[in-house]
C-alpha cells in the first residue's frame, strides 16, 4: 500500500530532473559506490539514482544529495544465502566444472528493491502495481539489466584469464601425402625402431608417423618417459606440424600442436581435417595426457608459485588499515601488485585501502576491493591496459607513474617526483680521452645479468630447482655501473678508431627507489624466456659509490654535433654502437633506430631491438627525428585519440613527430616521455607551460620495504603477488588475500622497492 505522502513526494520529482527515463545506451552502475567501494551487500545496500544512475552507499548519500540535488532512489540491497548441497553427493549442486570467473560458487544471492525518496529513509516503497507505471518500468529495467561494470568486463576481446596467446600455424593448409596410413583411436606406440614407448606420442600430420617427444622434468628430480624420437624425425625429413595424441579429444582447442620450423606451440584451425586424413575422429577420443605446456607449468610454475606464495605454509590472515587487498579483475594482479575522473578514482582507492572498512575478518572470505572503475579510467583507451590480459608490472608501474603525474593539478605538487631520478651518461673518447656528459630521467632502476651468464641461461631448455644460478646484487650494481665499451668508435679529435667508454652514474637520488631485476631474455633463437636465477638481494642498500658530479675541471669535452636542416647526421657515439649491433646480423637501420632511442647504451639498444623485433615498420628507413613545423601538422583525429590516453597535445605531437605510426608513437611515449621537451608558449618572454621537473635528492642509502615477484614463463602471463614489510613485519598481498609472511621469497622478485633511510 502506497501512502498518500510518498505518491505526492513521488509525482513532484517525476516533474524534475530527479527522474530520467533511461535509454537503450545509458549505462546502469549498480556493482558499487561511486565514492566507496560498498556493494549491494553492504550494509543498507546501493541507493541507485534516477537522475544519473550512479550508486552510492548510506555513507556517502548526503554528499551525494548535496551536490546533485537527487533525491530520488532504487535501493539495491543483496544478501548471502548459503547454497544447499547435492543430497547424493554431498557437493555443492553448482560445482565448477570448468576454470571460470564466478563469485561465491557456493552461495546464493538474493536482491530486494525499494523506492528511496531522500531524506527519508525509513519509508521504502516496494516494486507493485500500485508505482506509477515509468517508475515501476525503469526499476524492473535496472533490476533485469547488466551492470556497467559487468559490460565493460563482457566487452574485453580477451578471457580475463588468458596467459600466453598462440598463434595460428602457417601451415594451416598442410599438404598431406596420399600414404593411404590410417591410425586407432589408442594403443599407439613410437615407430623408431628399438623404441617403443606408449606414452608421449606425437603424430606428423604429414605422413602419419607416431614417434615419441622429449624427455622434461615433471617435478623434482623425476622426467617424464621420451627419447626425441619426433624432433630427430622432423629434422631429417623437414615436415613442421606434429600433435601430441593424448591431447586430442572433441575440445580440439586443448591439443597439443606445435611448429618445428616455427619453433612454437600453435593453433592448428584444420586440425580436424588433418586428423581425419589419418582416420581419426576426434569426437570418438579421450583426452589421456598433459600437453607440453601443462607439463612446464606444473614444474616451473608451481615451484615459483609455492615459494612467492609460501604455499604450503599455513599463514595467518591479518586486518585492518593498510591491509586491504584488491580483487583480480581478470588478469588484473599485475596491477594490484602495485597499486570518472582519474583524481577521484585514485582517492578513492588509495583511501578505500587504508580505511581498514573492507579489510575486515569475516566469517566466509576476506573481502578487498574490486578496482573495475580504478581500471577503466587509469587505462582509458590504451591498446594493452585497457584488455583483460596480463601485462608486465614494470611495463604498468611506468605507466601509472607517468598517468598520476600527468592529471596531477599544476598547484600541486607532484607526488611522483619523489620517485623520479637523474642519471649521467659519461661518454670517453678513448683516443684524446676528451667526454660528453648527458643526463636523462629514470624511474626504474634496471640491474642486468652479466652477459656470460645470461647466455647460459637464455639457451636452457630444462628446468630444475638444483640448476638455477645465483646471482649477487653487488655483481649486477658492478655490471650496471662499469664502463662499457663502444667498438669502433673514431674520434673526432685524432681521427683515430680506438673506441669509446659508456658509463652512468646517479645525477639525484630518489625517496623512494624501484629496482628491476633482469628475469626475461631472447634465446639465440628468438623466444622469449624466463631466467632461472636466485638473486641474492641486498636489504640494506648503499649507492653512495655510484654518484657522479658530471664534467671535472680537467676534462675536456667533446665537441658538440652540429645539427643541420638538410638532413639528420648520426652522432659518432650511436653510430658506432649501431655498427655493434649490425655485427649481430640485424639490418643497418634497425640498429641505427635502436641506437638512436637507447641513446647510445648498448645494453639499452640491444634490449630495445630484441622487443621490437616483429615491429614491421623496424628496417625502414632511417631517417631520424624530423624537424620543425612538421609537429604542427600531425593529424588531429590521431593527436585527440593519443590525448585521450592521458597525454598532452605537446607530447602527442612530438611523438608523432619522431614516430608517424600512431603505434610507434604511443609506445615511444610509455617509454620516453622524460625525453618530452617542456611546451614553450610564445610571449614577450619564452615561458614554460609548467614548472620544470624537480628532483628530490639526498643520501644514496636505501632499506628494502616491498617486492614484487612473477610467477609464470613471461612477464605478460602468470602470476605476480606483492610483499610488503609493515611494521617490521612482512605483508603478503595475493589479490585480495591478505596475511602474515613466514618467508618472503626475497631472491625470487622481479622489482624491488626501497626507501631512503
Amino acid at each position: 500500500m502506497i501512502s498518500d505522502s510518498f505518491s505526492t513526494d513521488l509525482s513532484s520529482l517525476l516533474k524534475t530532473s530527479a527522474f530520467v527515463e533511461p535509454s537503450g545506451t545509458t549505462k546502469i552502475f549498480k556493482d558499487e559506490c561511486l565514492y566507496c567501494y560498498n556493494n549491494p551487500q553492504s550494509h543498507d545496500g546501493l541507493f541507485i539514482s534516477f537522475a544519473d544512475y550512479h550508486s552510492v552507499c548510506r555513507k556517502h548519500l548526503s554528499s551525494y544529495v548535496e551536490k546533485t540535488n537527487n533525491k530520488l532512489f532504487l535501493q539495491l540491497e543483496t544478501k548471502k544465502i548459503a547454497r544447499e548441497q547435492n543430497s547424493h553427493t554431498g557437493e555443492p549442486s553448482n560445482k565448477i566444472s570448468k576454470l571460470t570467473i564466478q563469485d561465491e560458487p557456493f552461495f546464493d544471492f538474493d536482491d530486494a528493491y525499494h523506492i528511496i525518496i531522500y531524506p527519508d529513509l525509513e519509508t521504502r516503497q516496494s516494486v507493485c502495481d500500485e508505482l506509477d507505471e515509468k517508475v515501476r518500468a525503469v526499476a524492473k529495467h535496472i533490476a533485469s539489466c547488466t551492470s556497467a561494470e559487468r559490460l565493460t568486463t563482457l566487452s574485453s576481446s580477451n578471457n580475463a584469464w588468458d596467459a600466453d596467446i598462440k598463434l595460428i600455424t602457417k601451415h594451416a593448409n598442410l599438404e598431406q601425402l596420399p600414404n593411404g596410413k590410417k591410425l586407432e583411436h589408442s594403443g599407439w606406440m613410437c615407430e623408431e625402431e628399438g623404441c617403443g614407448l606408449t606414452e608421449n606420442l606425437w603424430l606428423c600430420l604429414t605422413d602419419g608417423a607416431v614417434r615419441c617427444g622429449r624427455s622434461q622434468f615433471i617435478s623434482e628430480g623425476q622426467k617424464s618417459a621420451g627419447n626425441g624420437h619426433m624432433k630427430e624425425y622432423c629434422q631429417r625429413t623437414g615436415y613442421p606440424l606434429v600433435v601430441k595424441l593424448g591431447t586430442i579429444c572433441a575440445q580440439l582447442d586443448a591439443a597439443d600442436v606445435y611448429s618445428y620450423d616455427e619453433d612454437d606451440a600453435v593453433i592448428d584451425p584444420n586440425l580436424d581435417k588433418h586428423l581425419a586424413h589419418f582416420g581419426l575422429d576426434c569426437t570418438k577420443m579421450q583426452k589421456t595426457a598433459k600437453s607440453t605446456m601443462e607439463l612446464e607449468l606444473d614444474m616451473n610454475e608451481k615451484w615459483e608459485y609455492q615459494k612467492c606464495q609460501e604455499d604450503g605454509v599455513s599463514l595467518t590472515p591479518i586486518y585492518g588499515p593498510g591491509y586491504t587487498g584488491l580483487i583480480n579483475t581478470g588478469s588484473s594482479c599485475y596491477m594490484n601488485s602495485v597499486h570518472t575522473d582519474f583524481n577521484c578514482q585514485m582517492a578513492k582507492v588509495f583511501s578505500s585501502m587504508m580505511s581498514g572498512d573492507y579489510s575486515q575478518e569475516d566469517e566466509n572470505s576476506q573481502r578487498g576491493i574490486k578496482p573495475l572503475q580504478f581500471k577503466r579510467v587509469a587505462a582509458g583507451n590504451h591498446p594493452e591496459f585497457s584488455t583483460a590480459k596480463q601485462q608486465d608490472v614494470e611495463e604498468y608501474i611506468r605507466f601509472l607513474i607517468e598517468r598520476i603525474s600527468n592529471m596531477n593539478p599544476e598547484d600541486v605538487e607532484d607526488p611522483t617526483n619523489k620517485l623520479r631520478f637523474e642519471m649521467w651518461n659519461r661518454f670517453e673518447d678513448l683516443a684524446s680521452h676528451n667526454v660528453r656528459y648527458t643526463h636523462n630521467e629514470e624511474l626504474i632502476l634496471r640491474l642486468q645479468i652479466p652477459q656470460n651468464i645470461l647466455e647460459v641461461l637464455a639457451n636452457k631448455t630444462e628446468f630444475s630447482a638444483e640448476s638455477r644460478v645465483s646471482i649477487d646484487m653487488k655483481m649486477s650494481l658492478g655490471a650496471a655501473f662499469g664502463a662499457q665499451f663502444v667498438e669502433g668508435y673514431k674520434s673526432p679529435i685524432t681521427g683515430e678508431a680506438k673506441g669509446a667508454t659508456n658509463k652512468i652514474q646517479f645525477k639525484s637520488f630518489p625517496d623512494y627507489l624501484f629496482v628491476q631485476v633482469q628475469k626475461f631474455a631472447y634465446s639465440s633463437n628468438g623466444q622469449m624466456k624466463k631466467l632461472d636465477i636466485d638473486f641474492d638481494v641486498l636489504e640494506e642498500l648503499d649507492l653512495t659509490a655510484y654518484r657522479g658530479s658530471g664534467k671535472a675541471a680537467d676534462e675536456e669535452c667533446l665537441p658538440e654535433d652540429v645539427p643541420t636542416e638538410a638532413a639528420f647526421v648520426m652522432p659518432e657515439n650511436l653510430k658506432a654502437v649501431a655498427e655493434q649491433l649490425m655485427a649481430m646480423g640485424f639490418g643497418k637501420d634497425a640498429c641505427y633506430r635502436a641506437s638512436f632511442e637507447a641513446n647510445g647504451n648498448l645494453e639499452t639498444a640491444s634490449n630495445w631491438l630484441m622487443e621490437h623485433l616483429d615491429d614491421p615498420h623496424l628496417n625502414d628507413e632511417f631517417t631520424g627525428p624530423k624537424k620543425g613545423a612538421a609537429v604542427n601538422e600531425a593529424d588531429e583525429a590521431t593527436v585527440a585519440m593519443i590525448v585521450e590516453l592521458g597525454f598532452t597535445s605537446h607530447q602527442a605531437k612530438f611523438a608523432l613527430n619522431r614516430h608517424p605510426d600512431p603505434t610507434q608513437a604511443i609506445d615511444w611515449l610509455f617509454n620516453h616521455i622524460e625525453d618530452v621537451p617542456p611546451e614553450v608558449v610564445e610571449g614577450p618572454k619564452n615561458v614554460e607551460k609548467k614548472n620544470g621537473r624537480v628532483y628530490v635528492d639526498g643520501p644514496g642509502n636505501y632499506k628494502l620495504i616491498g617486492m614484487i615477484s612473477h610467477m609464470g614463463s613471461r612477464p605478460d602471463s602468470g602470476h605476480y603477488v606483492a610483499h610488503i614489510l609493515k611494521d617490521d613485519k612482512w605483508v603478503l598481498f595475493n589479490d585480495e588475500k591478505v596475511a602474515l609472511s613466514q618467508d618472503p621469497p626475497k631472491k625470487l622478485a622481479y622489482i624491488y622497492i626501497y626507501k631512503r633511510v
